[in-house]
């Protein structure tokens, strides 16, 4: 049995239209089947060494949106309950556009991002197009063009059915997988000549290592491309549990080198579309969660419990500070600052600045919305490594969720200041009896113990003022 399926569950009862934004129309070619098609290999667990990922993406709550649910959904109330993003169905038509500029106003203040929700390779009829269709390719691109161009508002475009239909090896795997790849960096090209602030990210797969073998997804290959990832990992439809949530994201998070948002089943399954409770789609959550994933995706609006609340299941994080993490040459009287995903408070732990000796070095702190800044008493020692310590609990946020067990090392400036220009020059003749002499040094300084004089050519001491 191959189970084909996507976030767009349902696709062609959402009364698609069309394509009526551009000259270029739907093409009708079926190249593909989802009949007939071979069972697939079991899930592999073999694992790459994790790599890095978009910064700044944390804690994203999202909900697939249908278009018809614009009467239902409640901006306030999503915000309230914790949610980040929507993905907005879009129909590849006028009115698919003119939809999505009602929700963008509908919106607008809301502290949501609103994304174009896009189907690229299933046609209008719920019929798969082969990706590497070309006239299909430019009709996506047009759409998404015309999105970008008269949807101003829009957060960002989310691309589904982006993929073969399951029978991507008919075609080869490298052919098939090198078209994905190469669609989806056009789209990156597109977005970013409109607006590079737009973000880009795409529903995928969850079947690991065969994901390039049926739908010639790479999870390695797509990263370069898009801002976050959002792997279907639909437990009800899969006949799996929610420790299978947490073992697939675990392994796409370490094949893939971008933001991981997991997307959950919000329902039982599509044989069954009975809503899941709230403590199970807490679990399917923090399952995701501890395994990798920067957020999650709930599969659908509509079929979502209202009493499930995402804010409770995020801790506070921290997203930058300076120093950085590794940072040398830091000056010894260098006001600390750590900034989190979200406000913070004082918790019940520890806050702690050692010395590479282990001794705790007394520090002042003080908290500003998310930031937390550390006041060293007195200045630091040169040429010192130092470790920031937040113990688990020391900060909390708004829902009393604790602070992970964080730490952060930087070493103390051990290079002298240097000269680097002076007026008058060294050997000038001809200054002006009444000159400002003035040091240019390569960096910041601060008076000394010593002394600086200013002598004549017999040795006799100038008076000056520094």
């Amino acid at each position: 049995m191959v189970i084909i399926f996507s976030a767009n569950v349902g696709f062609a009862t959402d009364n698609l239209t069309d394509n009526t934004t551009n000259s270029l129309s739907e093409t009708d070619i079926l190249s593909q089947n989802e009949t007939g098609v071979a069972e697939k290999p079991a899930l592999s667990n073999n694992t790459y060494k994790s790599s890095s990922s978009n910064a700044g993406l944390e804690n994203i709550a999202a909900l697939w949106v249908w278009s018809t649910s614009y009467n239902s959904i409640n901006p306030v109330a999503l915000k309230k309950a914790g949610y980040t993003d929507i993905f907005v169905f879009t129909k590849h038509s006028n009115e698919g556009i003119s939809q999505l500029n009602q929700f963008i106003k509908k919106f607008k203040g809301s502290g949501i991002r609103v994304h174009a929700w896009v189907s690229c390779f299933v046609n209008v009829n719920g019929k798969w197009i082969a990706a590497h269709d070309t006239t299909r390719q430019q009709s996506v691109r047009v759409f998404i063009h015309n999105i970008i161009t008269t949807c101003p508002g829009v957060n960002g475009i989310h691309l589904d059915y982006v993929r073969y239909g399951g029978t991507a090896h008919k075609y080869g795997v490298t052919f098939s997988t090198n078209t994905i790849n190469k669609f989806v960096s056009s789209v990156k090209n597109l977005v970013n000549s409109k607006n590079p602030n737009l973000l880009l990210s795409a529903a995928v797969m969850p079947e690991c290592s065969v994901n390039e073998y049926y739908y010639g997804q790479s999870y390695a290959g797509l990263s370069p491309y898009l801002n976050f990832m959002t792997p279907m990992i639909y437990k009800g439809n899969y006949h799996k549990n929610t420790a299978w949530i947490g073992s697939t994201t675990k392994w796409i998070v370490e094949h893939s080198n971008t933001v991981i948002v997991t997307g959950l089943q919000a329902y039982r399954s599509d044989s069954k579309p009975t809503p899941l409770s709230p403590a199970e789609l807490e679990g399917d959550a923090k399952i995701a969660l501890s395994n990798g994933s920067k957020g999650f995706a709930m599969f659908r609006y509509g079929l979502l419990v209202s009493s499930f609340t995402p804010k409770k299941l995020f801790i506070p994080t921290p997203a930058a500070g300076s120093p950085a993490r590794g940072a040398v040459n830091v000056p010894v009287d260098k006001i600390i600052t750590t900034k989190f995903t979200e406000p913070i408070f004082p918790g019940n732990m520890l806050i702690e600045l050692k010395n590479s000796a282990g001794k705790v070095i007394p520090i002042t702190i003080s908290i500003s919305g998310n930031v937390l800044t550390m006041s060293p008493v007195n200045p630091l020692v040169r040429a010192t490594t130092y470790k920031i310590i937040f113990h688990q609990g020391c900060l909390v946020d708004s829902e009393l969720n604790p602070v992970a067990y964080y730490t952060r090392s930087f070493t103390t400036d051990n290079t002298p200041p240097k000269p680097v220009k002076g007026s008058p020059a060294r050997n000038a003749v001809n200054v002006p009896i009444n000159k400002i002499i003035t040091t240019t040094f390569n960096e910041p300084i601060k008076p000394g113990t010593m002394n600086i004089q200013l002598k004549t050519n017999t040795g006799t001491n100038i008076p000056t003022t520094n």
